[in-house]
């Protein structure tokens, strides 16, 4: 066996004969003929070294991002666009289909999709045309046909009647009028059961509510003859409902109708067609919310009270009308006389020291606040 090298020139040639490898990794000492000659490169002949300045760093990094990024920016876009597109037509496809589970969960899909649709609305941002779900046909067809199918039944499972509460809402969200008011009004007819009766009127509350909102009242003769019909029905569920919907309706016709509810044997009509009047800026609403708030004093509203189904339902009922009542006035209190504002301080002073609900109390006195 050969001696190991002795010393870095002599690893170095094993190194190189043995591997053929450059062998500059493995000694510091420069091969002949190799080196690299700096006296022939004169110093004076080189540009001097200097630090980058703003605009070459600006040229070199800033803008090539910013164009990156506006590229990515067009993509994440479009693919967006494209994507919405495809889940909505698929989604459609699914509502149609016989496996229930697949038929459902496109319905959940949906409904996501159109509060989406509206909440672009409400943000004040300008969709794409195919991006606004709640005018689109197809979807509002798709949509309806399960509703009909469901609203047809005389006695619903618990899971039925969760799916056409459901089904209900997601049509008050579509914005096809010739689609979902017809679907919805069917619902509400006095051949279908009280049940589907109520979901089906709620589902127009939400359709109602947006054109009030935007236009101050809504055009709809045969709509408008279905509400003031059921107005006069002996049901008091449906009355309720529909009187709540003539103030959304705010035609000649249905506030007319509204002042003479105002007169109703039943405390709900009578704050219904209130609320419906106050909607529209009237007063003649206001003695119905003061002598409603003088009633509730001896109600005493204690939450801590309520133990059974019974206490339950009617303790949700009058705090209901409390709270839409103080909304009501607080909204008129700037057509109040100086003989209105006493009368409903003194009321509201009454009631706030009698109920023991801690959110209605606050909202009495700070509408009394606000009277001063």
């Amino acid at each position: 066996m050969p001696p190991l090298p002795t010393c870095r020139t002599q690893c170095a040639f094993v190194w190189k004969h043995t591997f053929v490898a450059p062998y500059l990794l493995m000694t510091d000492t420069i091969p002949p003929g190799d080196d690299l000659r700096t006296e022939d490169l004169p110093i004076e002949d080189l540009p001097p070294i200097e630090p980058p300045s703003a605009g070459f760093i600006v040229q070199l990094f800033i803008v090539p991002l910013l164009i990156v990024s506006v590229v990515f920016g067009v993509y994440v876009l479009f693919a967006k666009m494209a994507s919405v597109e495809a889940d909505w037509r698929q989604l459609v496809t699914d509502v149609r289909s016989e496996n229930r589970h697949i038929r459902w969960r496109a319905a959940l899909g949906l409904a996501q999709l159109l509060e989406a649709d509206h909440q672009q609305i409400r943000r004040g941002s300008s969709a794409q045309p195919r991006t606004r779900l709640a005018e689109n046909h197809e979807v509002a067809e798709a949509l309806a046909d399960l509703y009909e199918g469901l609203a047809q039944k005389s006695t619903p499972t618990e899971e039925e009647t969760l799916q056409i509460e459901f089904l209900s809402k997601t049509l008050g969200l579509v914005d096809v009028d010739d689609v979902a008011i017809p679907t919805l009004l069917a619902g509400a007819s006095p051949e279908v059961i009280p049940v589907i009766r109520k979901h089906s009127t709620n589902g127009l509350t939400f359709i109602l509510g947006r054109r009030h909102a935007a236009d101050g009242k809504y055009e709809h003769p045969e709509l408008q003859l279905k509400i003031l019909e059921m107005s006069r029905e002996p049901e008091l569920l449906v009355r309720h409902q529909a009187t709540y919907l003539l103030g959304l309706l705010a035609t000649p016709a249905a506030l007319g109708r509204a002042e003479e509810l105002l007169d109703d044997g039943d405390d709900l009509t009578r704050v219904n067609a209130a609320i419906a009047l106050a909607r529209n800026d009237s007063t003649t609403s206001l003695p119905t919310f003061l002598r409603l708030l003088q009633d509730a004093v001896e109600w005493k509203l204690d939450p801590g009270a309520v133990e059974t189904p019974a206490s339950q339902s009617e303790y949700f009922e009058r705090s209901l009308m409390i709270k839409n009542s103080l909304e009501a006035v607080n909204q008129l209190r700037s057509q109040l006389t100086a003989e209105n504002r006493e009368q409903f301080a003194a009321a509201l002073q009454a009631f706030a020291a009698s109920c023991e609900d801690i959110e209605l109390r606050n909202k009495a006195t700070e509408l009394q606040l606000n009277l001063q």
